[in-house]
């Protein structure tokens, strides 16, 4: 049965938000599918009026802070970004005959939805987090940052390269280009 999302409307607020694809699939490991991901982020920041403040990209999943202007709301900006990348990489997959990909999204969409897409890349649940203070605001950037260094796969936060870390920690460009909170 499909569930349903929780409208945010609150302007003013940057968001913690986090997807993870189906089953744990480690689509994300695969450079082409994560590229998607990384142009995605950039597409979002610039041209859907949203502020990249931070964000990481795992093997089965993505964190990022997300900040809307005014009058955009963050549950539009979120389900555009997931339908836009579900149908890029169901697309991507079928291209390079990735069949058990396909199979597993083709398994979820009959399982959670209803709809007319084909595929579900995304798990069902996942619902953005306001940030309303600059304490929660770091401890989320902070727990995003180091998402690679507690899975083991660097042993500092700023070696990972899909993350914003590099910005906030050495000050250097990433891709997507971070845009920086300034936090007290």
């Amino acid at each position: 049965m499909p569930r349903s999302y929780r409208i945010v409307r609150d302007g003013g607020y940057a968001y913690f938000v986090t997807c993870s694809v189906v089953n744990k699939l480690p689509l994300l490991k695969k450079p082409i599918y994560r590229q998607i991901i990384l142009d995605s982020l950039a597409y979002l920041r610039e041209h859907k009026a949203t502020q990249l403040n931070a964000f990481v990209v795992m093997s089965t999943h993505l964190h990022a802070v997300l900040w809307p202007q005014n009058g955009i709301d963050m549950s539009d900006v979120l389900r555009d970004f997931k339908r836009h990348t579900s149908r890029t990489i169901s697309r991507e997959a079928t291209k390079q005959g990735h069949d058990y990909h396909l199979q597993v999204f083709a398994a979820a969409r009959s399982t959670f939805r209803s709809e007319r897409a084909e595929y579900q890349v995304w798990q069902e649940g996942s619902h953005p987090e306001a940030i309303y203070d600059d304490d929660f605001a770091r401890q989320k950037i902070e727990y995003i940052h180091n998402n690679p260094v507690k899975a083991g796969l660097v042993s500092k936060a700023e070696y990972w390269p899909y993350s914003s870390a590099r910005a906030y920690l050495l000050r250097e460009p990433t891709y997507p280009p971070t845009d920086i909170m300034d936090l007290r």
